[in-house]
C-alpha cells in the first residue's frame, strides 16, 4: 500500500510552472535520524534516466495509486488519487520533505509515514510492532505521522501521544482563535479521532 515511497504514476507540477508526466517516488525517511535529504525521483517511462528534484522546487504532486480491494469475495483493483506538497519538517525551516493532503483548505491535514524502530528492525508501523498500516480513508490514511498544516509554518504533529500534555489541552492552545471549535474540544465532541472534522470545521467556521 505504500505506493508513493515506489514508482508511481504521477504528475509532478514545479514551481517554474513545468509539468512532469511519467513515474515518480519519493523516499520513506527515518523517524529519529537523517541518512540523506528527502528529494522527488522522476523518470518519464521505466527505461528512462531517473531525475532528482527538492521539495523547494515543487508545487505538487499527484500520485495515481493502483491497489486491489476484496468485494464479495473478489479482489477488484481500483485506483485513488493521493496529492502531495513539500512541508518544512523543523522549527528553524531549513529543511523540507513531502506529505500528503488528508484535508485540503486554508488549514490542512497533512500525513506522512516514516520507518520508526521497533524490536531492533525499522518498520512504518502504526500501532502494533512491526505492523504494517492498512490504507484507510479516515484521518490518518497509511501514515504514522499526522500533522496540521497553517500557511507558511512547520507542521505540527496531532496524532502522537504528548507525554506532558493530552491531545485535547493541545488542541485547545493550537486552535485558541476559534472559541467555537474550543468548545467543541472541551466536551469532547471532537477527540483526536475525529482530526479531518476538526479542520473541516475550523476551515468552515474559524477563518
Amino acid at each position: 500500500m505504500f505506493a508513493q515511497y515506489g514508482w508511481t504514476e504521477a504528475e509532478v507540477f514545479l514551481k517554474n510552472d513545468e509539468v512532469l508526466k511519467g513515474l515518480a517516488s519519493i523516499p520513506m525517511m527515518y523517524g529519529t535520524v537523517n541518512l540523506k535529504k528527502e528529494q522527488l525521483k522522476f523518470k518519464a517511462d521505466k527505461k528512462s534516466k531517473k531525475s532528482k528534484y527538492k521539495p523547494e522546487d515543487i508545487d505538487s504532486i499527484i500520485f495515481t495509486v493502483t491497489y486491489k480491494e476484496r468485494i464479495d469475495g473478489k479482489r477488484v483493483e481500483k485506483t485513488r488519487i493521493e496529492t502531495y506538497i513539500p512541508i518544512y519538517l523543523n522549527k528553524k525551516q531549513s529543511k523540507m520533505g513531502f506529505a500528503e493532503i488528508l484535508v485540503d483548505g486554508e488549514l490542512k491535514l497533512v500525513g506522512r509515514t516514516i520507518m520508526v524502530q521497533s524490536g531492533g528492525s525499522w518498520t512504518p508501523a502504526t500501532g502494533a510492532p512491526n505492523s504494517v498500516p492498512v490504507y484507510n480513508p479516515g484521518y490518518m490514511g497509511v501514515h504514522n505521522q499526522v500533522m496540521i498544516l497553517r500557511p507558511g509554518t512547520t507542521p505540527e504533529i496531532f496524532n502522537h501521544v504528548s507525554l506532558t500534555k493530552s491531545f485535547r489541552k493541545r488542541a485547545m492552545e493550537y486552535f485558541s482563535d476559534c472559541p467555537a471549535l474550543q468548545t467543541k474540544i472541551e466536551t469532547k465532541e471532537f477527540k483526536k479521532v475525529d482530526l479531518q472534522a476538526i479542520v473541516r470545521f475550523y476551515n468552515a467556521n474559524c477563518n
